[in-house]
């Protein structure tokens, strides 16, 4: 068996992820989403079983802290997806450490309140990304999107939704560096970014099949 999902199963613990890795060897898909009542001693378990790890989604695991997040980022390199969805407890000293995941193409990052410019801009150096969420996440401004613009130019899907510190010089940074592969573009709640038609929208992303804004 490769692929594991334990969804919104708010009844595991620590414990049975101990016994997962002890007779799920060859896991490279995994779904903890929702699993609230797992610890760092989960991650650090997945980490030193689960090498080879490629998806992981910890979404609203409320209980993890950066030590165990780092565990993984730093063990488990061949990861493309990681999923951390509402955990907004991780700091600066886990997210540059996401800059350690060469392979890694899609991260969710929603409602990550601590997400500063310096932590965007060490993930920047995921340069195969493909799809970023940075929904809610509030602290970020122009400075952070424009890293991710100028190194991640495979982009095909970004939400920055409710982030009121970006302004158009974000959005000319990624006109600039990923127009020929953006295709879904949230800038909803981001005041700082002016209404344009889809006439002029096609022309900085000639590509965008879907723009979300102010609605």
């Amino acid at each position: 068996m490769k692929v594991f999902s334990i969804y919104w199963n708010v009844r595991v613990t620590d414990v049975g992820i101990k016994h997962l890795v002890k007779n799920c060897k060859d896991i490279v898909d995994l779904n903890l989403s929702g699993c609230k009542n797992i610890t760092d001693k989960s991650l650090q378990l997945v980490a030193d079983n689960y090498q080879s790890l490629e998806f992981l989604n910890l979404t609203r695991c409320i209980k993890l802290t950066d030590g165990g997040l780092c565990q993984i980022l730093l063990k488990c390199s061949s990861l493309q997806s990681i999923n951390l969805y509402a955990l907004s407890s991780f700091t600066y000293e886990a997210y540059k450490k996401i800059s350690l995941l060469g392979q890694l193409r899609f991260l969710d990052l929603c409602g990550a309140q601590n997400l500063t410019d310096e932590g965007l801009s060490c993930i920047a150096k995921c340069k195969n990304l493909v799809s970023l969420n940075l929904t809610w996440c509030v602290r970020v401004t122009d400075k952070g999107v424009m890293a991710i613009a100028q190194n991640c130019t495979s982009l095909e899907f970004l939400s920055l939704f409710g982030i009121v510190g970006v302004t158009d010089k974000c959005l000319e940074a990624l006109a600039r560096s990923c127009s020929d592969t953006l295709m879904t573009l949230d800038v909803n709640g981001c005041i700082g970014i002016k209404r344009r038609s889809h006439e002029e929208l096609l022309q900085l992303f000639p590509h965008l099949r879907c723009f979300k804004v102010h609605s």
